[in-house]
């Protein structure tokens, strides 16, 4: 009794929800991922949305890139810092996420990655889509999407939902006789907890399979569709010559739709186009020059995106043995390279 008082008497106030959210906030990725398994109270303030917020809103100062690489029948995560000094021609090299997370998982379709998430279309109907977290090594399996009919699940998206604080699964099925999706489209919200898909009522033609979320609006190759209020809207796409689909790459252009055209095969120039009023369809088109330098360092690469600092980010596609996997940013303005090797 006077013991237990005692020990009561001297025992230090439990801290502050409020300022533990403050120091974990400032810790790295990985270390988050590590608390997650000390308690189920720390785990419950690691799933707090406020947190999440204030982790991502200081994560912007010291920002990381996330990418995966398919070679040799594997799946593999990176992450690498983005580049400080854009007045020079730099290298740095990435480190690797946990090489067995997805074992024997052999994705269709890998999606962008969606705040550390990433979306992955498994190949056969025995192989469910699954979301994954690298960095902190989790998993997650999605609920089997419904069939309707004939029609049969094609392309499969993710987004985020700043207002209602939700990660979507967006599924878009096809009419196996006319190519034509009468109203068989499913959304699951990863946050809500039940796990179902809810349908889409929208009839659309699409093509599959390229995409990109940005400030919670879904923009996939063809058409455009707002996540987070479960609506779509078809926009004009730039009258850009005779193109196929394959030529076009869709990314983040500062907040804005950016499409990347290849306009010629000597690569000897770098063509995009932004979506400047959505409202009224108005493009612009951003055409940069490549000295004869930079034109060699571009090559065997093909565009994958742009990082939110503005550099044009390209990924090496060489399968000659003594060429390693790289990534390259190129500062348009000042005209820079920073490669990351892999």
């Amino acid at each position: 009794t006077q013991s237990s008082n005692s020990v009561r008497e001297h025992s230090p106030d439990p801290i502050p929800v409020d300022l533990l959210i403050e120091i974990f906030s400032r810790v790295p990725l990985k270390s988050i991922a590590r608390f997650h398994c000390l308690s189920k109270f720390l785990a419950s303030i690691l799933r707090r949305h406020d947190f999440t917020e204030l982790f991502l809103t200081k994560s912007l100062t010291r920002p990381r890139l996330l990418f995966t690489v398919k070679t040799k029948g594997k799946l593999l995560f990176y992450s690498s810092p983005q580049p400080h000094n854009p007045d020079d021609n730099s290298s740095l090299v990435a480190t690797s996420y946990h090489p067995t997370l997805v074992p024997d998982y052999q994705p269709t379709y890998i999606c962008k990655p969606v705040c550390g998430l990433v979306l992955l279309q498994g190949c056969g109907r025995r192989k469910r889509p699954l979301i994954c977290n690298p960095a902190k090594g989790k998993v997650r399996t999605l609920p089997k999407v419904p069939r309707k009919g004939i029609n049969t699940p094609k392309g499969i998206y993710l987004g985020y939902d700043p207002i209602g604080k939700q990660f979507k699964v967006l599924c878009l099925s096809l009419n196996n006789s006319l190519y034509i999706s009468p109203n068989t489209h499913w959304i699951l919200a990863l946050e809500s907890g039940k796990r179902l898909w809810r349908t889409v009522e929208h009839k659309f033609n699409f093509k599959e399979n390229i995409d990109i979320c940005i400030n919670g609006v879904l923009y996939f190759r063809g058409y455009i569709g707002r996540v987070f209020c479960d609506s779509l809207t078809v926009y004009d796409m730039p009258v850009v010559g005779h193109y196929s689909w394959h030529s076009l790459t869709l990314f983040n252009y500062k907040g804005k739709l950016g499409i990347q055209y290849k306009e010629n095969p000597c690569r000897d120039r770098l063509v995009l186009w932004v979506l400047e009023d959505a409202e009224y369809h108005k493009w612009s088109k951003h055409i940069y020059v490549f000295s004869p330098l930079d034109k060699e360092l571009v090559k065997c690469t093909e565009f994958v995106g742009m990082t939110g600092t503005g550099e044009v980010v390209y990924f090496s596609y060489s399968y000659h043995p003594v060429n390693r996997y790289h990534v390259l940013f190129y500062n348009i303005e000042r005209k820079t390279f920073t490669r990351i090797n892999i």
